[in-house]
């Protein structure tokens, strides 16, 4: 069973990134099936209609996503429809769903809209529960044609409700995934400590096991994907590998799967039924942004402060003068009444500071650029960090604020 993917948009060539492969990717493989190939084609007619007909003449499954927008460069549907020599065919249903989603926002639907409602003959549509453009899965001589459009947020909701559904019945095995998380570690030692797992013959009579590293960030993911015809012989390989990974990477592994620093912090302080706020300077708000990204932080979260200036430090957080002046902003001692400032002045259970010189200028020879300093705070005391990130600035922002969170859960913890 062969599957390709091609995603349609000029802009995917040019400034934008694509997340969607890798979400279809993941998904595809957590149900059995591969994706083979994967396409990248700009808004120009003629490269559209090459590149569906070369992937046709391969894969029993064709995914396209992008190019069902309602202006002139959007192009798949219609393209589709033509290479499969097919005519386009008025959907009132359809047209009543786009007209009532502009309608419960408020507004007239534009007449180009209108474009939306032409679906190819003999398709079967797929709710879009975001946007207006539906999705559409046509049956061709044996081969099976997926229109997805193009923005994440539409095409994940239509990937997990009907999409993956409906592809279940093409997969002949089952496979298992297990994607442990680490942070802070070089990708060649976390590499160099799971090699006992990964050299080991987990392969059996119908089963096979992959392993796979990934690093990003800072965060280094080891992923475990296990296959065969029993699901259960598979559920027993896989959880005799995780046992033997945690066993070796201990506290170092944060989280598994979906589950990010952030919400393990906050799954963390809510079994506790602890409180958190934040103090921020070079990290700009990214601490709190991305506690707060996870549902149900209010829970947990109190107070968080960017205090960028020095004078917001002191007016806001207590820090003293004569501190800022002995040792510098970017500095141990100040992290540390930074952490205690946003702990008392909230009252929470613990606290985060972070300060530092995210660049490109700023540094000195003693503080160089990418000097970060970290306070985490709670009744029992504050404790100071300092790390050194070589990186751009908002790389340097980033692993600064995934540091912050590692530091506390370690902290909370262990």
């Amino acid at each position: 069973m062969r599957i390709e993917l091609i995603c349609f948009g000029s802009e995917l060539l040019k400034d934008k990134v694509n997340s969607n492969v890798c979400h279809i990717a993941e998904r595809l493989e957590r149900i059995g099936l591969t994706l083979d190939r994967v396409v990248t084609v700009g808004d120009a007619r003629r490269e559209v209609k090459f590149a569906l007909r070369d992937s046709l003449r391969r894969a029993q499954i064709l995914i396209t996503s992008g190019g069902l927008g309602p202006t002139f460069d959007d192009l798949s549907c219609e393209s589709v429809a033509q290479v499969l020599g097919r005519p386009l065919q008025f959907s009132p249903t359809v047209m009543r769903a786009i007209v009532n989603r502009f309608r419960s926002a408020g507004l007239e639907m534009p007449e180009e809209n209108k474009k939306q409602a032409f679906l190819i003959r003999g398709s079967q549509v797929i709710v879009n529960r975001v946007g207006t453009a539906p999705g559409q899965i046509v049956k061709d001589r044996g081969r099976t044609l997926i229109l997805l459009p193009g923005p994440p947020k539409e095409l994940i909701p239509m990937m997990e409700d009907s999409v993956i559904p409906y592809l279940k019945r093409f997969s002949k095995s089952s496979i298992l995934s297990l994607t442990l998380h680490i942070f802070g570690f070089p990708e060649s030692e976390v590499d160099e400590r799971i090699k006992p797992v990964v050299e080991k013959n987990w392969d059996q009579k119908d089963i096979s096991v992959t392993f796979g590293i990934l690093a990003h960030h800072s965060i280094i993911d080891v992923k475990v994907k296990v296959q065969g015809k029993s699901p259960q012989k598979c559920g027993q390989v896989l959880l005799s590998i995780k046992k033997e990974l945690h066993g070796i990477l201990g506290q170092d592994v944060y989280g598994e799967n979906e589950e990010t620093l952030e919400s393990v912090v906050g799954k963390i302080l809510k079994k506790r039924k602890e409180t958190l706020s934040i103090a921020e300077s070079c990290t700009g708000g990214l601490i709190a942004d991305k506690v707060t990204d996870v549902p149900g932080s209010s829970q947990y979260f109190l107070e968080g402060l960017v205090t960028y200036s020095d004078e917001s430090k002191v007016n806001l957080l207590g820090v003293r003068r004569e501190t800022l002046k002995r040792y510098g902003a970017v500095s141990e001692p100040v992290a540390k009444e930074m952490a205690h400032g946003i702990l008392k002045r909230s009252q929470s259970d613990w606290s985060i500071s972070c300060t530092g010189i995210a660049g490109p200028t700023g540094g000195s020879s003693t503080k160089p650029v990418g000097t970060v300093c970290f306070g985490i705070a709670s009744k029992h005391g504050v404790s100071t960090h300092t790390k050194f990130f070589h990186a751009p600035r908002p790389e340097t922002k980033q692993k600064s604020a995934l540091t912050a969170l590692d530091i506390l859960r370690r902290t909370i913890l262990y």
